[in-house]
């Protein structure tokens, strides 16, 4: 008898006996107190397993009576993992907030006993050029992956009971799926954010529950339960890979590859439930139109499963296929088959609708049926799903092999630190890449081995080596989310297209190790570090930090080093020896450890007379201070804005800012902040006492940073500079008439969805320093767009005349954004008001506009000096 055998059948009766009658064992709503029956009505009591516990009887509480948190879903699936040689539960990383992620196994004893042996022979089918594997023998593999929008609560729930039910299934049916199966469960994506939702909701619950939508349960404040600890939206971070959730589960899904996988969400309380097939002008042109039709095919067993329920449902008529960057579109690129599905939200215990009471049993009584009917839907397809994984690797080989440029290959010999993270990305992704064999020069723009890469098109992970380097297919303005997810304008990363692949070196299997410290003679006059570096920031704050005095070059120069001379851009960090309060051992030690960290070489300069360019003693060498940076966060406040920021200086650079709520902007004392950022969001209600505040801070010598419809109230509150006239009202204009009917699809062509659009940035500017060329492309997000200011040297970054718009941007929005501003510094007596049309570090991952937010913040002194 195994131990996990012995465990069950030692048991408490009581347990058992609570099991089995899904007895209530704590106090809850009585109209909410559903039994365990409810979620199962197809399921004979015989058929479930009495030695192993309900979650009902483990947690003491009727499932839908109140909000599971975290720690208790990890519990009962541990417990289960205890008491069933069905389950293997693995804990695969932690959040921000120190909480574990899981990833759950479920199939048969004789399954988990050769797991990856199975797991090998599945990765096959990925491969086009290994032997296949005897298909027959090969279980089908299905994800589950709940909750990754962390208020989304009922699918967590759905988790728990789906797990259940198939470690304790006794039916004929179970059993054949355990046997061809192996279900992948992922049971909170989003721990912070779900037990975030969860305690609002418990905190706030009555009894009996009040369906009122304005009572407080139903009503969650900043930033509420839908992102993660930096307020990201971890259902589009799929492509980007910015997070520690994304990374860790990234690695399991790589593992597997499912061939089904279905992202539970919810929806607005109003609605009903949705699964795919999604509308067919919101597919990709990348997928094969076969991954499209699968959809239907899976459709067909959600529709039973909730006809049995007698639930109502949609299809085909929103939501999207299109991005990489979503967990259901993502397993599409690897031959699986990504189902969105969502179902209308409770947001609470019970919550009013037009269409009667939404009860959150009912909710996750839908989720649970439609998992159960997507690991049925995958036994019964299992050939044709392994076909289609199969066919989907093959075919993008071919159509790389076709593709008109044969291999992107990238890196600049200035931003190391840059090339380190697009092959981390690339790695994380399974995208084959190589070093560049030979010199290669494309467009002018030279790449040489050792600092630069090669990827090659023919290759299984072709339809992600395009989304990464290549413009997003274009598509109709119908699209759901995001229509621009290009990786590497994002980036501002330098790309080659090559008609033909050249010789390929080796290839690269793991990140090349950082080359960092200090660099150089051990008697140093002062120390240099290139800004164009993606990670000098974090130098920076590191030296700050420990009260060093840190200078920035304003203009280019050249220095001897040790063994020749290095050629310094503008924003060069220089560190004299001289100056400081540290002894010069103990500067070196804390450049070189700063550097070291960071992953950048500080260079060692023996003198302050440059070779060419200026010398360090230079008006043009500037003193940067130490910014203290305060961060507004609350109601009103884009929270995944300006959660973007904090990431920013958090994780990246290690740099303090203090959280300020809006409501105490009129009281704190603003003298001690160098810096305060305003993301995104609605301010309309700020009291004129808060604008004064503000405006006395800035013109004192403050630097506001703000974003979007933050810079439109800005500059229309004074904030900027005098507020712009009203305009001479324009006389209405009678619209043509349509058919209601086509209304939807005409707003939604009518939006901006999110894009890339070209623009040239005067990186002779400070708010441009670390740019290495004029052309970059900007997030487009909003329709927010800016005037010139007087000061014709501050208008850093400008949307080209004609931009090329990478995704869909209406006609209208895009002869609006046209020719704009869309970074720019008013300067305000001895202050300034940094000014982005959108948030300049969108999403976490545009790292080649996040640097202009970086100077905005570390050279905030420096960006409007006064007129002479």
């Amino acid at each position: 008898m195994s131990i996990k055998s012995w465990i069950r059948s030692a048991a408490p009766a009581a347990l058992l006996a609570a099991a089995v009658a899904g007895a209530t064992l704590s106090a809850a709503p009585a109209a909410l107190a559903a039994p365990i029956g409810y979620y199962f009505p197809q399921a004979a009591t015989a058929d479930l397993d009495p030695a192993i516990p309900t979650p009902e009887a483990f947690l003491g509480y009727s499932i839908g009576s109140q909000y599971t948190r975290h720690d208790q879903v990890v519990a009962y699936l541990k417990e289960l993992d205890r008491l069933s040689d069905r389950i293997t539960v693995e804990e695969i990383g932690r959040t921000y907030e120190g909480r574990p992620l899981l990833a759950v196994i479920v199939t048969s004893p004789a399954n988990q006993g050769r797991l990856e042996e199975l797991r090998t022979a599945h990765a096959a089918l990925a491969d086009p050029s290994a032997p296949q594997p005897d298909l027959a023998k090969t279980p089908v593999v299905v994800g589950l992956y709940y909750g990754v929008h962390g208020n989304e609560t009922s699918s967590g729930e759905a988790a728990l009971l789906t797990a259940y039910y198939l470690v304790a299934g006794r039916s004929a049916e179970v059993t054949d799926w355990l046997d061809k199966a192996v279900i992948l469960i992922d049971p909170v994506q989003n721990p912070d954010g779900r037990d975030r939702a969860a305690n609002w909701h418990n905190a706030w619950k009555s009894n009996p529950p009040v369906s009122d939508p304005l009572d407080k349960e139903h009503v969650e404040a900043f930033p509420m339960g839908r992102t993660n600890h930096y307020f990201t939206d971890l259902n589009r971070d799929w492509l980007a890979i910015t997070q520690a959730e994304t990374r860790a589960k990234l690695k399991v899904f790589h593992r597997w590859l499912p061939n089904v996988q279905i992202d539970f969400h919810e929806m607005g309380t109003g609605s009903t439930y949705y699964f795919e097939p999604s509308p067919a002008s919101m597919e990709s042109p990348l997928l094969p139109k076969a991954s499209y039709e699968f959809n239907k095919v899976l459709a067909r067993y959600h529709a039973k499963s909730l006809d049995d329920l007698g639930s109502l449902y949609y299809t085909g008529e929103n939501y999207d296929n299109f991005s990489a960057v979503y967990g259901s579109t993502y397993p599409d690129f690897h031959g699986g088959v990504g189902v969105t599905v969502e179902q209308a939200s409770s947001r609470g215990l019970v919550q009013d609708a037009a269409g009667g009471k939404v009860e959150f049993p009912f909710t996750i009584r839908n989720q649970v049926a439609t998992g159960l009917a997507s690991v049925r839907g995958a036994v019964a397809e299992r050939e044709g799903l392994f076909k289609l994984q199969r066919d989907t690797f093959r075919t993008a080989v071919e159509e790389g092999r076709r593709y008109k440029y044969g291999a992107f290959v990238f890196g600049d010999p200035a931003d190391p630190g840059l090339s380190r993270q697009t092959l981390d990305l690339l790695l994380q992704h399974g995208i084959e890449v190589h070093a560049l064999a030979a010199p290669v020069t494309v467009d002018g723009q030279a790449y040489a081995p050792g600092s630069a890469w090669i990827v090659p098109s023919a290759q299984p992970q072709f339809r992600l080596v395009h989304s990464i380097f290549e413009p997003t297919p274009p598509t109709k303005g119908g699209v759901y989310g995001s229509t621009s997810y290009a990786i590497a304008p994002a980036y501002n990363l330098a790309v080659g297209r090559l008609s033909k692949a050249p010789a390929l070196g080796a290839a690269v299997t793991e990140v090349p190790a950082a080359v960092g410290g200090v660099v150089g003679s051990e008697s140093a006059y002062a120390y240099a570090v290139d800004w164009r570096d993606l990670n000098a920031p974090k130098v920076l704050s590191s030296l700050l930090q420990r009260g060093v005095k840190v200078r920035a070059a304003f203009d280019p120069f050249t220095a001897g080093v040790q063994g020749g001379q290095t050629a310094f851009g503008r924003g060069t960090l220089v560190v004299t020896t001289a100056g400081q309060s540290l002894a010069a051992a103990e500067l070196r030690a804390a450049v070189d450890k700063a550097s070291r960290d960071a992953g950048v070489v500080a260079y060692a300069l023996a003198s302050g007379r440059s070779l060419s360019g200026v010398d360090l003693g230079s008006e043009s060498v500037r003193p940067l201070r130490t910014p203290r940076i305060a961060l507004v966060m609350g109601e009103g406040v884009n929270a995944t804005e300006i959660g973007s920021t904090w990431f920013s200086l958090s994780e990246r650079l290690g740099f303090p800012a203090t959280k300020l709520d809006p409501a105490q902007l009129r009281r704190a004392p603003l003298g001690g902040y160098t810096s305060i950022v305003l993301a995104g969001g609605r301010y309309d209600d700020w009291s004129e006492d808060t604008v004064a505040a503000l405006r006395r801070w800035v013109q004192s010598g403050g630097s506001l940073v703000t974003y979007g419809a933050a810079s439109k109230w800005a500059v229309a509150k004074g904030l900027a500079g005098p507020p712009p006239k009203a305009a001479e009202p324009e006389a209405a204009k009678a619209e043509e008439r349509q058919d209601f009917a086509q209304r939807r699809d005409a707003l939604a062509e009518k939006r901006s969805a999110g894009n890339a659009l070209s623009a040239d940035a005067d990186i002779t500017h400070p708010l441009a320093f670390g740019l290495t060329r004029r052309a970059l492309f900007v997030n487009k997000e909003t329709d927010v767009t800016l005037s010139p200011v007087a000061d014709a040297f501050s208008n850093v970054v400008r949307i080209d005349a004609q931009p090329v718009v990478n995704g869909y941007l209406p006609e209208a929005l895009r002869k609006q954004a046209a020719g704009s501003v869309w970074a720019q510094v008013a300067r305000s007596g001895e202050g300034n008001v940094v000014l982005f049309a959108d948030d300049p570090a969108h999403r976490k991952y545009w790292l080649g506009t996040e640097r202009l937010l970086l100077n905005s913040l570390f050279f905030a002194n420096q960006l409007a000096p006064s007129a002479r």
